[in-house]
């Protein structure tokens, strides 16, 4: 779908091929999957953004499986919204429960998140996120997250970790030279007077 500074493309839900595909397709698994493209600046495409929704694990292999040999750029993105809300059931068929450590990432779900673009970032929208049992949010998703961008913790994000004494919330612009994270309030009125830019150092620019 394209209309003028927007465009769409919807890549799941995916129908069943089998009557076991059926079975496998829970509720998480036909979450609808959009990566949307925005125009910044006035130049075309300067952002994609990739939500899942609640998609789990299955659903991302299928895509992967579906489109990672001869469209992986439909999977391509600059600001990534973690799937379930940085659950673990998004990258691995395998219990953390029961398996712990020893559970396995699906390779073919984590490159179908992995298609980065230059500086790309990756949103959790979450409570924090904490090194116990909880998921979602669980830790050892946010580790394969981290990884994803280079370990580089100032590109992954967690939402109730971002906020600032107001509550406002964690905000990105799409600008010509990428996309820029606006500051929380006080340091957005700080920033005069500091004789610095209200936005992030520097923009997220693609390659």
């Amino acid at each position: 779908v394209r209309a003028g500074v927007f465009e769409a493309r919807l890549l799941a839900p995916l129908p069943a091929q089998s009557d076991e595909e059926e079975e496998e397709l829970s509720t998480n698994e036909s979450s609808v999957v959009l990566r949307f493209s925005l125009t910044g600046g006035g130049v075309a495409d300067r952002c994609r953004f990739l939500t899942g929704g609640d998609a789990e694990v299955a659903i991302w292999h299928r895509l992967w499986q579906r489109h990672g040999d001869d469209n992986p750029d439909w999977l391509s993105y600059d600001v990534l919204q973690t799937p379930h809300h940085c659950s673990w059931r998004s990258l691995s068929f395998d219990s953390w429960r029961d398996l712990g450590e020893d559970a396995e990432v699906d390779e073919d779900a984590r490159s179908a998140l992995s298609q980065t673009r230059k500086g790309a970032v990756i949103v959790a929208s979450s409570k924090p996120i904490k090194d116990d049992d909880d998921n979602p949010p669980h830790h050892r998703a946010k580790r394969e997250y981290l990884d994803i961008v280079d370990g580089d913790d100032d590109r992954f994000f967690c939402t109730d970790e971002h906020r600032d004494d107001e509550g406002l919330t964690l905000e990105f612009e799409v600008k010509a030279s990428g996309i820029v994270r606006k500051l929380a309030k006080a340091a957005a009125l700080a920033a005069p007077a500091l004789g610095i830019s209200a936005t992030a150092a520097h923009a997220r620019q693609h390659g």
